[in-house]
């Protein structure tokens, strides 16, 4: 048995050290060993991920002996280790014996054995597996030179294994290094975040091989979670995750999710599987999900949690490696970093996950109470086939409000015909609208098909409809009611069926009453009113809408912009904008030219802008001062040099405070750094200041 057990290691040490295939060590382990020891099939059992005992590797002496390959084995190994030791070989000469445990007889019947010597493979008193010899059609009684060559055999196979782990381990952490490397590269790449982000959850997935990743924003209360990157790998099912996202939205409140809310208080990778949750929980974690187990990692920017990244598998795991949940923590901490570094981006990602929408809705940026009722109208009559008459001023976005009736129609796959009524003169206007038959009027050289015609089955947007003539509305108000209109120069009647949408930026009801707007057409077209509220009404919105501006024109210009300074934001915050939206995006456009590689800065913003800012921080300094008492005179003797005013300043100052350098400082709008310093610049030294 010695010389057959150096024989067989002779034969296989070239496959165990130069190429570390466990998988063609162990084939060539139960071939020979079979063989060898003239069994009827002999094979290796090892523990899978999932934590189960499965036949790996076999050989039969002949076809027709039934083969054990790939099948997991039915007895609760974890049990039985409780009344036998493992760690010794297990002798069933007659697997038959009415003498043997009955959970014996049905391992060795489900196998097809009749006689069986299994000897596990240990390595640091862990059983990494068994190797097995089976005869299947008569009994054998197993000798101890026999069981000892098996044991020997078993030994190499557990210094395999050591070989194969550490080489794996090498191989690993070189991949994950690279990976992270990769994924580094990615992310400086400065190109679309989001676009970028899809494709780092793209790699983890590969990595790790989960089933599918996401990458959640919370907000700036903690509150809720909104999903802002997912990716599937090619195999996974994941129809219930996409229609889940499409019923309840994007954003998810943490209440309902104790674990997250612990995850972000802690900071901590919460490791999840099916098997520890409660039943609920875990039949929609299986069913609607599809997820057996998933790692959640926190994605931190300045030590504060800014989202979460989540990895989901879909089949059943006992538990998590150790490089699995290193791999997707460093993933986590490269996005964090790179959103740190880019701040601008972070900000956009919140932003958007706070304000997404579909379709046309998306392009609607606001949270304020009058333009989210607004939305909730338009989508309420999108599918109606009534008139929709939308007010507000100049720039508040009429036509995005427009564009959301139309796509959120069952019109949305018929033609949209858009016209600014203001734009064109008011003798082409009826022509433009209703079409003319050729010679109606000098250069009507053909017949022209207007509009209406052109809108049939669809819809039609009539921009600044204030500015249409009285004769036009006559016509425009028989198409309202009847859907009949004639050409102008024709007498053929046409039928059309158009869903008309106006918009004004002026008062249509004043209008009527001075006469430049038909009343019956007024009523015709605000059945259904819209208002939009100019931007100086809802500020809260300014935010998110320069966020947004910014990054669509960095995009649109190719220039990087790391951000806005926050006095540009406040001046921006506290304008007036007679232009509303419009004015901000060109406001913001401008900026980001004159920007181009840093951030924003109060000096980049229109001159009305920066002027109306600094004389709200005069009156804000002089209201202050007001606050603070009365005002003092400093008498100023001429010729007098700056420094010498200024000095004056500071000393006459910091006598009316009393030595208060701090409430000096705010009264001479410098911080008390500065003041500091102009206080050793001018040799102030008041011996007897409170030197606060």
């Amino acid at each position: 048995m010695h010389e057959a057990r150096e024989a067989i290691i002779e034969r296989l040490a070239p496959d165990l050290h130069s190429e570390i295939d466990l998988d063609k060590f162990l084939h060539a382990i139960v071939c020979e060993l079979g063989r060898m020891m003239d069994v009827d099939r002999c094979d290796v059992i090892h523990r899978v991920p999932t934590g189960q005992w499965r036949i790996s590797h076999e050989w039969r002496v002949s076809d027709d002996i039934p083969s054990s390959l790939g099948i997991t084995i039915p007895v609760d190994i974890e049990q039985l280790s409780k009344r036998l030791d493992l760690t010794q070989p297990i002798r069933l000469d007659d697997a038959s014996s009415p003498e043997l445990d009955p959970r014996a007889r049905e391992l060795a019947a489900s196998l097809g054995t009749r006689s069986l010597l299994i000897v596990p493979v240990v390595l640091g008193g862990q059983v990494l597996g068994f190797v097995g010899l089976h005869t299947t059609r008569a009994p054998r009684i197993w000798l101890d030179e026999e069981v000892a060559f098996l044991q020997s055999i078993a030994r190499q196979i557990a210094v395999g294994y050591q070989y194969a782990r550490l080489y794996t381990d090498k191989q690993r952490e070189a991949d994950r290094t690279r990976a992270l490397l990769e994924i580094a590269n990615a992310l400086n790449a400065r190109s679309d975040f989001s676009e970028v982000t899809s494709l780092v959850i793209e790699r983890a997935i590969a990595l790790v091989s989960a089933d599918y990743g996401a990458l959640g924003v919370v907000d700036h209360s903690n509150r809720s979670i909104s999903l802002a990157a997912f990716h599937a790998a090619p195999h996974a099912t994941v129809r219930g995750v996409e229609e889940l996202i499409a019923t309840h939205g994007r954003s998810i409140d943490l209440a309902e999710f104790p674990a997250l809310m612990e995850l972000l208080a802690e900071g901590r990778t919460l490791k999840l599987l099916d098997k520890d949750l409660p039943l609920p929980i875990r039949l929609v974690f299986n069913a609607q999900l599809h997820g057996r187990a998933a790692l959640v990692a926190p994605v931190r920017i300045k030590e504060q949690v800014f989202g979460l990244l989540g990895l989901v598998w879909s089949e059943a795991r006992d538990g998590f490696a150790e490089h699995e949940v290193t791999l997707v923590e460093g993933i986590a901490d490269q996005i964090g970093t790179a959103l740190e570094r880019d701040q601008l981006s972070a900000e956009v990602m919140r932003l958007r996950s706070v304000i997404h929408e579909r379709r046309a809705e998306s392009r609607i940026i606001g949270q304020a109470p009058a333009i989210r009722r607004a939305i909730e109208l338009a989508l309420n009559v999108a599918d109606t086939q009534t008139s929709v008459l939308i007010q507000g001023e100049s720039g508040t976005g009429k036509e995005l409000l427009a564009d959301l009736i139309h796509y959120s129609s069952q019109r949305k796959d018929k033609p949209y015909i858009k016209l600014n009524c203001g734009a064109i003169p008011e003798t082409l206007l009826e022509s433009e609208l209703f079409g003319h038959e050729k010679g109606a009027f000098t250069d009507a050289r053909a017949r022209r098909r207007g509009r209406f015609e052109e809108a049939d089955g669809g819809t039609l947007f009539l921009d600044e409809i204030g500015e249409m003539s009285l004769s036009a509305q006559v016509r425009l108000l028989r198409v309202l009611q009847d859907g009949e209109f004639t050409r102008v120069g024709g007498n053929q009647v046409l039928k059309t069926d158009v869903r008309v949408i106006a918009a004004s930026n002026v008062d249509l009801a004043r209008a009527v009453e001075e006469g430049r707007f038909r009343r019956d057409l007024y009523y015709r077209l605000s059945v259904f009113p819209i208002y939009l509220p100019p931007l100086r009404e809802r500020a809260g919105d300014i935010h998110p809408l320069v966020i947004h501006f910014i990054e669509h024109y960095k995009q649109k210009t190719g220039r990087f912009i790391s951000g806005i300074s926050r006095e540009a934001l406040q001046a921006l915050i506290n304008y007036d904008w007679p232009g509303n939206v419009r004015e901000l995006e060109n406001a913001i456009e401008r900026a980001v030219i004159i920007a181009a590689g840093r951030q924003i800065e109060l000096e980049d913003l229109p001159e009305a802008i920066c002027r109306h800012w600094l004389e709200h921080r005069r009156q804000a300094r002089r209201a202050r001062s007001l606050a603070d008492g009365p005002a003092v005179k400093l008498e100023l003797e001429v010729p007098m040099s700056m420094d010498e005013i200024e000095r004056r300043a500071i000393e006459a100052t910091l006598n009316y405070t009393q030595g208060d350098k701090t409430r000096a400082a705010r009264l001479l709008g410098i911080g008390r750094k500065t003041l500091y310093r102009k206080l050793q610049r001018y040799e102030l030294a008041l011996a007897d200041s409170r030197g606060r």
